[in-house]
């Protein structure tokens, strides 16, 4: 019987070391997961923002090298029939039939109003049409590029991947380029042919401005608003898919922006 009783004792011994055993390494998967996890995160918003970078690389030489073969720039000729700013921005309006809508973002939410003031306003949906030498949108919607007439050529200049929503990050069924968070690349193009660009949203001096003439972000002040030294701009809304001109270039809803010219 006390053989028998300590063979007994031994084996719930034993059972009670295999679950504290267990307990032990659940503490410690428990603790690497909050680790891990954290830094996959960081890493996965680094490829984005990678990403990013050089999507608005390749809209800003898809450009260059349009004007480069025709010697304009692919601004729709219902817009520089109208235009009476130096700079044309592809922003956050949306051409449908004959007038414009705002954007979304992913979550549904109405982006902010980004756009040169004049009559006609659209995205970068008619200037990605022009570069790609498209007459039509994927949603049957014709373009600035009826009959190619901005693009007579049919020379495709931006590689660009297709994608059946339009809150994915890639060219939407609408025509929109939209980054990596599903929010649509803003452009700007030289409308003036000075080799200097005003941004709709960073012209602006409630985000952009500094003393002196200089200007955040890499901009100088000039008469019109705040300019960069470049024929294009492509910047993206970033992670949070928002832009404000209530606060400066660099907090806020801002800070997380991402910019093709720094």
């Amino acid at each position: 019987m006390k053989t028998k009783t300590n063979n007994s004792n031994n084996a719930t011994a034993r059972r009670g070391f295999t679950l504290v055993e267990l307990l032990v390494v659940i503490g410690i998967i428990a603790i690497l997961a909050g680790m891990i996890l954290p830094a996959l995160s960081k890493a996965k918003d680094s490829a984005k923002k990678a990403q990013a970078k050089s999507e608005m690389q390749n809209i800003s030489g898809a450009v260059r090298t349009y004007e480069a073969e025709y010697s304009r720039y692919p601004i729709p000729t219902q817009i520089t029939q109208q235009l009476k700013t130096p700079d044309y921005t592809f922003g956050t309006l949306h051409m449908t039939g004959n007038s414009s809508r705002r954007l979304t973002n992913p979550k549904g939410e109405i982006l902010p109003s980004i756009a040169t003031p004049g009559r006609v306003q659209v995205s970068n949906a008619e200037l990605v049409a022009i570069l790609r030498a498209q007459e039509k949108f994927r949603n049957n919607r014709s373009t600035s590029n009826r009959n190619h007439k901005m693009n007579p050529k049919k020379i495709n200049f931006l590689n660009a991947k297709d994608v059946t929503s339009t809150t994915q990050g890639g060219v939407g069924t609408d025509g929109v380029f939209r980054d990596p968070w599903g929010s649509p690349y803003i452009v700007t193009v030289d409308a003036n042919y000075d080799g200097k660009t005003i941004d709709a949203f960073y012209g602006q001096s409630s985000v952009s401005a500094m003393e002196g003439n200089e200007g955040l972000v890499g901009l100088s002040r000039v008469k019109g608003g705040y300019q960069a030294n470049s024929p294009v701009l492509v910047w993206s809304l970033g992670p949070d898919g928002d832009a404000g001109t209530d606060t400066n270039a660099i907090e806020g809803s801002n800070k997380d922006n991402i910019l093709s010219w720094q």
